[in-house]
């Protein structure tokens, strides 16, 4: 009864931040690109665009802002300082050469001497 009540409550609080957003457009964002003339509905005479008058986006412009969208996101910007240890690579799956105290513990390849009986 318990999980009922907490998703009617879910779902009444999602309705009401989204009947906010959907009440006032002015509060979206301006954005080039959609042809937006100055139309009417034939039926009731109410205007078919929210944002009438803006220009529709065609050029380079367009196109620069619209491949530049995502770019913040898909740039890796964290920096390690343990990448500046590194002397050289060894290949996939190797540990690298760096300076310091990484690589002098001997790694013992499987089976090489813990599976050895005498």
């Amino acid at each position: 009864m318990k999980s009922i009540r907490l998703l009617l409550i879910a779902v009444a609080g999602t309705a009401l931040m989204a009947s906010m957003v959907y009440a006032n457009p002015g509060m979206l964002p301006a954005h080039p690109g959609y042809p937006a003339a100055d139309t009417k509905s034939p039926v009731d005479g109410t205007r078919t665009s929210h944002d009438a008058g803006q220009a529709n986006a065609v050029g380079d412009k367009a196109s620069m802002t619209a491949s530049s969208t995502a770019d913040s996101a898909a740039m890796n910007t964290s920096a390690d300082p343990n990448n500046a240890r590194k002397k050289a690579s060894k290949g996939a799956g190797r540990l690298p050469d760096v300076e310091g105290a990484l690589n002098k513990v001997n790694i013992n390849p499987a089976g090489a001497k813990s599976t050895v009986i005498k």
